[in-house]
């Protein structure tokens, strides 16, 4: 039978494995991003175009609530 602090060891213990998952996940995004010359540019555009989305769609459901 499992005791409290054996369940709460194999929680950190799979948060541990996880952390380590994702730290390996970011740092091969990070070498992805430092090859391409061009990173900055492309983010600083993905995000203006996110945001122009973003802010045309809040316009059009204020419009909507407004003829409602």
């Amino acid at each position: 039978m499992n005791t409290l602090k054996e369940k709460d060891k194999s929680k950190i213990k799979n948060k541990d494995q996880t952390a380590e998952e994702i730290a390996e996940i970011m740092a091969a995004n990070m070498r992805a991003n430092m090859q391409n010359p061009d990173f900055l540019k492309d983010k600083d555009e993905m995000l203006q175009k996110v945001a122009h989305e973003v802010i045309k769609k809040r316009k059009e459901r204020k419009e909507s609530e407004d003829l409602c």
